[in-house]
């Protein structure tokens, strides 16, 4: 009887060594499904077309780089202000330019005489009444034809002729948000990210 009682108490002493010697490993540790990642405000996860693989949303990009900055401006626009709009012209006298304000001109130039036509301009003819131009506003660059003086500001020289204050090769000026600049390869003038070089022999538009 006391033979059957000790081979019991071993087999449950080996029992209770058998569940304590799993752990021998390291202690068990009990894990749950992973649920949804989290993440701060702002940083959601997106899935780019094409992708199944959750990447970072973008976050806000890079300020725009390229636009004119008061820093840029060599000249006062103040000696170029006729009333609320600023007329400038090349030291030739034949691109003549307006920053103008209350309108949808935006910031242009024409020309007195152009040696060539846009091939965007089929119907312009360098007549009195059929003058290139190029302007920019609001996000966009193109080309005009026009029958008028709408960039030319009145004399400031005691002559006939307008087109506002000279700019003088190298001169930038800044003011409402545009840039232009005087160069012997002609006017240029960039705003909003956009813009158009202009003269007699060429005229491109960015």
């Amino acid at each position: 009887m006391r033979s059957a009682i000790v081979v019991a108490a071993l087999i449950a002493l080996a029992g209770g060594l058998a569940a304590c010697d799993s752990s021998a490993d390291g202690p068990v540790s009990i894990t749950q499904p992973a649920g949804p990642p989290t993440t701060a405000p702002g940083t959601e996860p997106t899935v780019v077309p094409g992708s199944t693989d959750p990447t970072p949303a973008p976050g806000p990009g890079p300020s725009p780089t390229g636009l004119p900055s008061r820093d840029d401006a060599t000249v006062d626009a103040r000696d170029y202000q006729q009333r609320d709009s600023y007329y400038f012209q090349s030291p030739t006298g034949n691109i003549m330019c307006g920053i103008i304000s209350q309108s949808t001109l935006g910031v242009g130039c024409q020309l007195g005489h152009a040696n060539v036509i846009p091939p965007q301009l089929p119907d312009c003819t360098d007549a009195p009444n059929r003058k290139v131009a190029v302007h920019v506003y609001g996000s966009k660059a193109e080309f005009l034809c026009t029958s008028q003086g709408i960039f030319v500001g009145e004399p400031v020289d005691g002559s006939r002729k307008g087109g506002g204050k000279i700019l003088n090769y190298g001169d930038t000026i800044v003011v409402l948000g545009a840039a232009c600049t005087s160069t012997q390869q002609g006017m240029r003038c960039d705003a909003g990210g956009h813009g158009f070089l202009i003269s007699a022999d060429s005229q491109s538009l960015f």
